[in-house]
C-alpha cells in the first residue's frame, strides 16, 4: 500500500537555526499526531508539508505527486492538503454551508449539495443549518472549519493546533467525531495538538519533533513506555530527574548524566511530603529529598 503522504530527506533552514526532518509517511486512515516541545519545529514541518515553505532539500509527496510550493504556484493545492488553520478563517456573513462548500464552487450543484449535507452530518452539525457563522461558538465554527477543509475530499489533511483554545469536553467530542469521519474517508491526517492528552486520544501513530528533528516515531503506547529522552517522557506525564549518583529508590532510566522516572513509578519515599495534592484517582506526593524536589503519583 502506498502512503498517501511521504517525505523524503526533508530539511529546512531558517535565520541560521537548521531542521532536519528525514523521511517519514502516512497511509490512508491513519492520524499521526506531532508532539514537542514549544519551539521544537512542528509547526515548521506542517508549513513545508503544505508547501507554504521551500525545503532546503528534499521532497514532499501526496497522492504520488510532488507538492508544488509558493514558488510555482501562487495559491496553495486545497486539492491535495486540506488545512484547518490555528486561528478559523470562516466568513462571518456568509452560512455554515456556504462556508463549507468556498472550495467547491465548481462542483456540480447536485453533488456539492449532497457533499455538504454529507460533512455537516459527520461534524454534527445539522442542527445549525443556514446559520451564519458569526452566530456559531468556537467549538461550531471549529467543526465548519475540519468540515470545509474535507469538502474537496483531500487525500490528507493537515491541523496545526486549531483546537488549542477549547475546553476539555468540547475537543473531546471533536475530535471523536473527526477521527471516524478520517477512517470512513480513508484519508491521511497529520495533526499538531497543544495537549498530549489529545494526542493519546486520537493518535494512531506519535511524530515526536525535538531540536528541529524527527526524532521518534511510533504508536503512543511505545512511546510512552520507552521514549529516547526523558524531555519526551516530559510531555505526557509528571517526571522525575536526578544525577546518576544520586541514591533513591523506583524505576529509573538513564540519560547521559542523569537518570529519570515517571512520577507514578516512584514509591512512597521514606519522608514526609512537603506537599500533597488530592487528584481525581489517588493523590500527589512532593518531596524534599535530600536536597531534590520529587513527585510521587
Amino acid at each position: 500500500m502506498n502512503p498517501l503522504l511521504e517525505f523524503k530527506d526533508l530539511n529546512f533552514s531558517y535565520d541560521q537555526v537548521d531542521f532536519k526532518f528525514g523521511s517519514a509517511s502516512v497511509n490512508a486512515g491513519e492520524i499521526v499526531v506531532i508532539v514537542g516541545p514549544s519551539g521544537a519545529g512542528k509547526s515548521t514541518l506542517m508549513r513545508l508539508l503544505r508547501g507554504e515553505l521551500d525545503a532546503y532539500s528534499g521532497e514532499v509527496i501526496i497522492d504520488g505527486t510532488a507538492v508544488e510550493t509558493r514558488k510555482k504556484r501562487l495559491v496553495l493545492d486545497e486539492t491535495k492538503a486540506g488545512w484547518v488553520p490555528q486561528l478559523d478563517d470562516l466568513q462571518n456573513m456568509l452560512s455554515l454551508e456556504e462556508n463549507i462548500g468556498h472550495h467547491i464552487i465548481g462542483m456540480h450543484p447536485e453533488d456539492r449539495e449532497e457533499r455538504i449535507e454529507a460533512l455537516k452530518s459527520a461534524m454534527y452539525l445539522e442542527q445549525f443549518s443556514g446559520q451564519k457563522a458569526k452566530t456559531l461558538s468556537g467549538g461550531q465554527r471549529q467543526r465548519v472549519s475540519i468540515a470545509k477543509a474535507m469538502a474537496g475530499s483531500p487525500p490528507v489533511l493537515l491541523m496545526d493546533e486549531s483546537l488549542a483554545q477549547l475546553d476539555l469536553r468540547t475537543k473531546s467530542l471533536i475530535l471523536m467525531d473527526f477521527k471516524a469521519m478520517i477512517k470512513r474517508e480513508r484519508c491521511a491526517a497529520l495533526l499538531v495538538l497543544h495537549d498530549p492528552a489529545d494526542a493519546l486520544f486520537v493518535a494512531d501513530t506519535l511524530w515526536v519533533v525535538q531540536g528541529g528533528q524527527l526524532v521518534q516515531k511510533g504508536k503512543p503506547n511505545e512511546i510512552i513506555a520507552e521514549p529516547i529522552h526523558h524531555e519526551i517522557a516530559g510531555l505526557f506525564d509528571y517526571i522525575n530527574v536526578l544525577p546518576l549518583h544520586v541514591e533513591v529508590p523506583g524505576k529509573w532510566r538513564e540519560n547521559d548524566q542523569e537518570k529519570w522516572c515517571y512520577a507514578h513509578e516512584l514509591p512512597k519515599l521514606k519522608a514526609t511530603p512537603i506537599e500533597t495534592i488530592k487528584l481525581p484517582k489517588g493523590e500527589m506526593r512532593i518531596y524534599n529529598y535530600h536536597g531534590y524536589r520529587l513527585i510521587s503519583k
